[in-house]
């Protein structure tokens, strides 16, 4: 055996496994403490690289739910204010039959309901400038696709979230083809001698009408008993009897869609042989481009066609001047067409402030809607109607012409905003309640996936612990007896 003072090789390797065995005892009371099996990228650097990223998706998540259901809230605060606006609507239109029923009315309760339909229109003023989400407004038209239309006969109809802000100058409007409606009109003239006997059958959407003269019909009462019939069928159908004696039919609605079609007893009263049912002439659909894009002709509308850079979704209206035909038929009444327009008839200026909700825990993860301007003006103005009322604000119950009229109106903006509040519906149900539930579930699997990878097994640890305290208290004591051997020295001196 050898006796060293100068360099101790027992003691320097006891002190090595001592201190091996206290930086594993620190590191087993770290992860205990703190829970984390990677507390420092030395612990586990590709770990700790994978973690970090996880950790960064799973806050991504959590925003975007949080973001999702402020997205709801606003959509439910949106259409509460729909409901009670619809709930006006409905009211005016009771309103509205009220005034028209005449013959049981006087002027002072026609100018009643004229008073509250204008304090019903005033509340759906109010309560579109009110409604709002903290300081964001939700139906002023600050939150939607708003357009303005310069030119005469066109008009701005809705627009998507897909259609761009215009330029100032608006996106130009070119026609090639205007709209026209269904027609169909006899050769020959009726008079007072081929309507006994003589039957007609109209037929339009389902909706059949069908009259026989008798043998003291005349022309015009053989005339006013097919208009009657054909209004009391309810059918899109205009019965005209022009100047010359000869029938004009002529759909209601413009566009290729609308038809119907009709026989005659005796031919060329209107069908062109006797007792053959025969088609309308069909109408055709407007044609034409926005800003230079393809447009998609419906009747007297054009929108933008889908994959359009600029105007996607962008509708617009365009009703072609009308011309006089002749004075007056023997119906009393003139008869008019559509005069043919081709080229630039206008433009339309329109402004998209869609709310863009970012539902995504990624850029550019977001969905759009767009909120409906509920002003009075804004709503019903596409029915063409004979008082001249442009939008729901210029409503007037006062002549049984203008109630009539003003249901017809009334009637299209409760459409539009039960419309609206479909679209609302379905955004809530499919983009943003389908969104919340997939998030969270990615954000438990991204949590479950970043905890094996980061968070320390206690049960190993506590282990591992148990293991390192007894090798350092074992280091520590080996420590000291290494230390004897030296001592002997001194004995050996003595």
């Amino acid at each position: 055996m050898s006796l060293r003072i100068n360099n101790n090789i027992a003691a320097s390797r006891s002190l090595r496994a001592l201190q091996e065995n206290d930086q594993k005892l620190t590191k087993s009371l770290e992860r205990l403490s703190t829970g984390f099996r990677i507390n420092r990228a030395s612990d586990s650097p590709s770990g700790l690289v994978v973690s970090e990223q996880l950790r960064g998706q799973i806050a991504g998540l959590n925003q975007a739910i949080a973001n999702s259901e402020t997205a709801t809230t606003i959509v439910q605060t949106t259409e509460g204010a729909l409901t009670e606006i619809n709930n006006l609507l409905i009211r005016m239109r009771g309103l509205a039959l009220d005034a028209a029923n005449t013959g049981g009315n006087d002027q002072n309760a026609v100018e009643a309901d004229q008073l509250e339909i204008q304090n019903a229109l005033d509340a759906i003023q109010r309560t579109g400038t009110l409604a709002s989400f903290g300081t964001k407004k939700l139906l002023d038209g600050s939150t939607g696709i708003t357009g303005e239309a310069q030119g005469m006969g066109l008009s701005f109809v809705a627009g998507t979230e897909q259609t761009k802000t215009s330029p100032i100058q608006g996106y130009m409007v070119e026609i090639e083809q205007v709209a026209t409606r269904a027609r169909m009109e006899g050769s020959s003239a009726l008079d007072d001698d081929n309507v006994q006997g003589l039957s007609i059958t109209v037929s339009e959407g389902g909706k059949t009408a069908q009259i026989r003269g008798s043998d003291t019909d005349t022309a015009l009462s053989f005339f006013g008993k097919l208009r009657d019939a054909v209004e009391n069928a309810g059918m899109a159908v205009d019965v005209r009897l022009k100047s010359n004696g000869e029938l004009l039919l002529e759909h209601q609605e413009y566009g290729s869609a609308a038809t119907f079609s009709a026989s005659s007893s005796v031919g060329g009263i209107l069908s062109a042989d006797a007792n053959v049912v025969q088609a309308a002439v069909p109408g055709q659909d407007i044609k034409g481009t926005i800003g230079g894009e393809a447009a998609l002709g419906k009747g007297q509308t054009l929108t933008g066609v889908n994959g359009n850079e600029d105007t996607e979704g962008l509708v617009v209206r365009f009703a072609a001047p009308r011309v006089l035909v002749e004075e007056a038929g023997l119906d009393g009444r003139p008869l008019y067409g559509e005069e043919s327009v081709t080229g630039a008839v206008g433009s339309v200026s329109v402004a998209n402030n869609a709310l863009a909700f970012q539902v995504g825990p990624n850029p550019e993860q977001s969905i759009s809607i767009a909120l409906p301007a509920t002003a009075p003006r804004f709503l019903g103005r596409q029915v063409d109607n004979e008082s001249g009322f442009n939008s729901l604000a210029d409503i007037n119950v006062r002549t049984v012409q203008g109630a009539n009229d003003s249901i017809s109106l009334i009637d299209s903006a409760i459409n539009e905003l039960t419309l609206s509040r479909g679209r609302l519906g379905a955004f809530q149900r499919n983009n943003l309640e389908k969104n919340i539930a997939t998030l969270r579930v990615t954000a438990e699997n991204l949590t479950a996936a970043e905890s094996n990878i980061r968070d320390a097994n206690m049960a190993e640890e506590l282990a591992n612990f148990t293991r390192n305290r007894i090798m350092f208290e074992a280091s520590a004591a080996m420590l000291a007896q290494s230390n004897l051997p030296p001592r002997t020295i001194i004995e050996l001196i003595k």
